[in-house]
Order: C-alpha cells, then sequence, then structure tokens
C-alpha cells in the first residue's frame, strides 16, 4: 500500500510542476519550430542564392565569357554549395568546362554583406567525369579565348589581339585564393604550338595568386605536343613577383620521343625526372632522361640514361651513355620543338664488329662516330660518320685494323672509302651497302703500295 501512495504522489508532483511549465513547454517546441522553419528556409533561400554567388564571382573574375548551365544547385547555411552537371561553353559554343557533379564553399560573412567577390569561394572540388579546357596566351597565361563575334574591322586595342577575349592571367584583376580539387578528371591545354590532353587527373592545389600557391597533380596518358603514359608535377608558384617564379619537380613515364616532331622517328619509350625553375612564359626544366632501348639507324641501344635541359622551346640533351653492339657510347643532341630541328653527335667504343655488320665471321673492336640532323620545315635530313676497329679476323683471315664512313639514305646504310689492313697491303673499296640486314658489295682492291688490284 505504501508503495502504490509513493507512486501515485509522484505522478500528482510530475502533473502539478508541468502544469506550472506548460507555457515554457509551448514556448520551446515553438522555439523549435521556428528554427527548423528558418533552417528549411535559409536552405531554400542560399539554393536560390547559390546561382547569384556563382555567376557574380564568374562575372567578377572574367572566367571563361559565355554561358554556365547548370542541372541543379543547392547550399546549406554552412556556405556550402553543391551543383551538377555543369556545363561552360564560350561565345562560340565551344565546351570549355563539363562537370557531372562538385562543390565549393563560400564565406558566409561575404554573402551576409553582399560583398561576393574573388575570394567569397575558398574551396572548389570537382568530381569524377569533369573536363575542363584551358586555353593559354602567347605568355602562357590563362587570359585569352577566341571570340568569332568579334569585328574584323575592329581596331587592335593596345596590348590585345584581334578575335581574344580577356579571361584573366597571371596578373589578374583580384586576388584568387581558393583551395582547387579535381577528382580523375580530363584536362585539355592550349597554347600557340602547344596542344595537350591529360586523362584521369587527380589534382589538389592551393592557390593564391597574391602569394605562393601550391599543387599537386597525378595522371596517367596524355597525349598532344607530347605523348606519354604517367604524368606527375608539384611543387609550388611564387606569385609575389613580378612574374610567377616556378619551384617544382616534374615526372613523365613512358613518353614517346616521336610525338616531339622533330624528325625523331622513334617509338621506344623514354622516362624523365626533372625539377622546374625560370618564370612566367619562360620555365627552365633540368633533369635526367632514361631507355631501357632505342632502336635508330641500325643501332640497337640499351640502357639509356642522360642529363637534360629544356627552355624556351629548345631541348638539350648531355651527358647521354648507352650500351650497343656489346661496347658504350656517349651522346649529345639538341632539339628545337618550335622549329622541328634536331642535331645529335654519338661517339661509340668497343663495338663488336660482328654485330654491327651482322656478320658472326668479323672479329674484332670496333670505334665509331655518329651524327644525326634533321630539319622539318626545311626538309633535310643527314645521318652519317666514321669507323675504326683494332686488330681482329674475318673468317680465316687477320687484318691490322678497318676504317671508313658511312651514310644512311632512307632505310639503307652505305659505307664509302672503306679500308682493310692486312700484312700484304690494304683492301679498299669505294663503296658497299646494308639492306635489310643483308650486304651487298661493290668492287674491292687490293693495294700493295704499287698498284690496285681488283679482286672482287
Amino acid at each position: 500500500m505504501a508503495d502504490i501512495e509513493e507512486k501515485k504522489s509522484r505522478k500528482k508532483r510530475m502533473v502539478s510542476w508541468c502544469n506550472r511549465h506548460r507555457r515554457w513547454f509551448k514556448e520551446a517546441v515553438l522555439g523549435i519550430v521556428i528554427f527548423m522553419a528558418l533552417f528549411y528556409g535559409a536552405c531554400v533561400y542560399l539554393s536560390y542564392k547559390a546561382a547569384d554567388i556563382f555567376n557574380i564571382v564568374v562575372a567578377e573574375r572574367q572566367l571563361f565569357p559565355g554561358s554556365v548551365t547548370v542541372d541543379r544547385l543547392s547550399a546549406t547555411p554552412l556556405g556550402e554549395v553543391s551543383f551538377e552537371g555543369l556545363l561552360w561553353k564560350d561565345k562560340d559554343d565551344n565546351l570549355l568546362v563539363s562537370i557531372p557533379a562538385g562543390s565549393f564553399r563560400v564565406r558566409l560573412w561575404d554573402v551576409v554583406m553582399q560583398r561576393i567577390g574573388t575570394t567569397t569561394v575558398t574551396d572548389l572540388t570537382i568530381e569524377q567525369g569533369s573536363y575542363v579546357h584551358l586555353i593559354f596566351d602567347d605568355d602562357m597565361a590563362l587570359q585569352n579565348i577566341k571570340d568569332s563575334n568579334e569585328k574584323k574591322d575592329k581596331k587592335k586595342e593596345k596590348g590585345k589581339k584581334n578575335g581574344l577575349v580577356q579571361i584573366t592571367g597571371l596578373k589578374g584583376n583580384k586576388k584568387f585564393i581558393c583551395k582547387v580539387t579535381i577528382r580523375d578528371g580530363q584536362i585539355e591545354a592550349e597554347s600557340p604550338g602547344r596542344h595537350f590532353i591529360i586523362n584521369h587527373v587527380n589534382l589538389k592545389s592551393d592557390i593564391n595568386t597574391g602569394s605562393i600557391s601550391k599543387m599537386d597533380l597525378e595522371a596517367d596518358h596524355f597525349e598532344g605536343t607530347i605523348e606519354a603514359e604517367e604524368l606527375r608535377i608539384g611543387g609550388s608558384i611564387d606569385f609575389t613577383k613580378d612574374m610567377p617564379v616556378y619551384n617544382m619537380y616534374l615526372s613523365i613515364k613512358d613518353c614517346n620521343p616521336k610525338s616531339l616532331d622533330v624528325g625523331v622517328d622513334i617509338d621506344d619509350k623514354a622516362t624523365a625526372y626533372a625539377k622546374i625553375t625560370g618564370a612566367g612564359a619562360h620555365p627552365v626544366i633540368d633533369g635526367n632522361l632514361s631507355m631501357e632501348k632505342l632502336d635508330i639507324t641500325a643501332l640497337n641501344f640499351t640502357d639509356l640514361a642522360g642529363n637534360f635541359h629544356y627552355q624556351d622551346g629548345k631541348l638539350n640533351a648531355d651527358h647521354v651513355t648507352a650500351k650497343v653492339f656489346g661496347g658504350s657510347v656517349e651522346a649529345s643532341g639538341d632539339f628545337d620543338l618550335d622549329e622541328k630541328s634536331y642535331h645529335a653527335d654519338l661517339s661509340g667504343k668497343d663495338l663488336k664488329g660482328s654485330s654491327a655488320s651482322h656478320d658472326v665471321m668479323l672479329r674484332c673492336k670496333v670505334d665509331l662516330d655518329l651524327h644525326m640532323s634533321q630539319d622539318r620545315t626545311k626538309g633535310t635530313r643527314n645521318i652519317y660518320g666514321s669507323f675504326y676497329s683494332g686488330p681482329g679476323r674475318y673468317h680465316i683471315l687477320p687484318f691490322n685494323k678497318i676504317t671508313g664512313s658511312f651514310e644512311q639514305i632512307g632505310k639503307t646504310l652505305y659505307f664509302k672509302d672503306v679500308v682493310i689492313s692486312l700484312a700484304m697491303g690494304d683492301v679498299t673499296t669505294d663503296a658497299f651497302s646494308i639492306v635489310d640486314g643483308k650486304v651487298h658489295l661493290e668492287p674491292i682492291y687490293i693495294d700493295d703500295g704499287s698498284e690496285k688490284t681488283r679482286v672482287w
């Protein structure tokens, strides 16, 4: 009985407390409802405002003039704006940016105070499947794009080209401070004489055009002016100088030298690691390169390695070493990417005569000097050189040395002024050739010092 009375007493006290605080309960529930309504209203407002935020930022920065359309935009009171199905086209209806899904974060105080500018967006994330087309001018500044609507008879403005609309450059109209992330996207970039399509791009960057920007980019296969299977580039860019200063690294794997289009007709893959310095439109790239194999001008190189230097469209390679025909070679070369030309010099030591001549009966060591050059703009191509052997043996015939010169025309290798020094005298021939690995002989003479006698 006592327990029952105690329970009834507690119930009465609770009911009495609730009756005394009934107004407080109503106010609390009403407050929660009002807060939820305001929160929902803020989400709806920001969802509508998201388009304004996006368009104002784009217009303020003059990024890619044209039209921007999205399938869906939404925002949260925390300042995060999400979008889906974004298409960005220029005035000629060329696709510049395609983003299936992404998001960016804005400074709430800028939105509240209606001071939306280029620093309002603090973080931009672009999800998988995106496409971005970047167009650079002659100074490698992201600031121009063709505009077909411009009148042809319009006079050029000072410092500006006809047919181009300013986007934004390294000396942009205002600072741009934003963290940009791209996940498994595609980037197409072009400038006069350069064009790249980079696939499966993963980018993390912290951009500040008024200070130092940092970036880390990884990508798979890319093609264009240079073709390769893997790209890594990262480091920092200092925007506090008159021109941006680079302090970056570069890694390219399985690059196709033929894609340079300077006349090097080879498909063997090269790998390069380098450091990028310099400023603005004049980056300086210094590094080392390697190739497992290289087949060129009837020579089969392996374990190729060397250094290279790139600046203003010119690539210089030096201290290049490799193995060939059982011996070793050292080489250097200059490649002009703009003029589409190259020149290379090679010096070989202790090459096996049997491997070089495709004749197992020739046994000797051969030293070789090789010179190669080509100018695609002039239509010229030269491959020539000379060789010198030490003592050796051909079949059962011993000789003291073999000397001569050679020249490649098409796929045929011609030998001239060949002299084989024997104990009885010199064996000479004006020419013989190697076609598809087979030796074709011209007349052969023996010179005993007094007269020449033809023996073949």
